[in-house]
C-alpha cells in the first residue's frame, strides 16, 4: 500500500471516528439513554463530575485495548494497540467537542428525542461504515471483542452482541445502585444496539459505488474484471430493428 493510499484510509478512518463521536453526543442528548461503548463513561461522567465525559469515553477504550494484551499475551498485535490508544484519545476528544457543539440542543418533546435518536442512529452508523471500509484498524470496543472471539473459538458477531449486552447490564447496575433509576440506559440504548448494525449493513449494501470512488483499492478483482467487461462488452442490436429501420429507408428512397 502506497504511502498516498495508506494517508486516504486513514483520513476515513477518522471521518469515520467523528461521526462516530458526534452521533454518541446526539444520542446522549436525546435523553433516552446513549450507545453501549458509551453507556458506562457516561454513567461515571455523572458519578465522577471532575473528569468530563469525553474523558471517559477514552479512559474506557483505552482499558479495552489494555485488555487485549491480557487476553492475546503472545499473539498481542502491538502496533494495533498502539493505534487503538491513539484512536480512542481522538473519539473521546471529540465526543466532548460534539457535546459542547450540542450544548444548546436540549429537546424536551419527547416526539423530538425520539427523532433525535434516529438521526444518532444514522449518523453513528455511517461512521462505523466509513470505519469498516477503510481497511486500517479497528476501534478498542471491536478489538476488545475480536480478542474474547479468538480466546473462546467464538462467532465475532455474537461476541459484539454480549460485549454490548454486559457493558448495559453493568451500567443497569451502576444507575439502580447511585440514582436508584435507569438514567443512562433507557430504551435509545436498546434501539440503537439493535439498530445501529442493521442500519451499517445498509450502507454496506447500497453504498458500493460511494465505497469504490473513496477508495478505489476496496474493488476485489474480480468486480474489476466485471467493470472492464461491461464497458468493452459491444452494443448489442436487435436484428428486427435494422431490419425495419433499413425498410424504411428504403421506402423513403422510393
Amino acid at each position: 500500500m502506497s504511502v498516498g493510499e495508506r494517508v486516504k484510509r486513514y483520513a476515513v478512518m477518522v471521518a469515520g471516528i467523528f461521526c462516530i463521536s458526534f452521533g454518541v453526543a446526539l444520542l446522549t442528548k436525546s435523553d433516552v439513554g446513549t450507545s453501549a461503548i458509551s453507556v458506562i463513561p457516561y454513567t461515571l461522567s455523572l458519578l465522577v463530575g471532575s473528569l468530563t465525559y469525553g474523558t471517559w469515553v477514552a479512559l474506557f477504550n483505552m482499558l479495552l485495548a489494555v485488555l487485549q494484551i491480557v487476553l492475546l499475551r503472545r499473539d498481542t498485535n502491538f502496533f494495533d494497540i498502539v493505534q487503538q490508544l491513539v484512536l480512542a484519545a481522538l473519539f473521546g476528544s471529540v465526543v466532548d467537542l460534539s457535546m459542547f457543539i450540542l450544548t444548546h440542543y436540549n429537546p424536551h418533546v419527547y416526539l423530538l428525542r425520539l427523532a433525535t435518536l434516529c438521526a444518532s442512529v444514522v449518523v453513528l452508523a455511517f461512521g462505523a461504515y466509513l470505519t469498516l471500509i477503510s481497511h486500517v484498524g479497528v476501534m478498542a470496543g471491536d478489538g476488545f471483542a475480536r480478542a474474547v472471539a479468538t480466546v473462546t473459538h467464538k462467532d465475532f458477531g455474537k461476541v459484539r452482541a454480549a460485549s454490548d449486552s454486559s457493558m448495559a447490564a453493568v451500567s443497569v447496575v451502576m444507575n439502580l445502585l447511585a440514582f436508584h433509576s435507569l438514567v443512562t440506559v433507557r430504551e435509545g440504548t436498546v434501539v440503537s444496539a439493535v439498530c445501529t448494525g442493521l442500519v451499517v449493513g445498509l450502507f454496506y449494501k447500497h453504498c458500493r459505488k460511494f465505497e469504490y470512488a473513496l477508495l478505489p483499492g476496496n474493488r476485489s478483482a474480480e468486480e474489476e474484471l466485471e467493470a472492464l467487461e461491461a464497458l468493452e462488452e459491444p452494443l448489442e442490436v436487435d436484428d428486427d430493428s435494422v431490419a425495419a429501420s433499413s425498410e424504411t429507408a428504403t421506402t423513403r428512397e422510393g
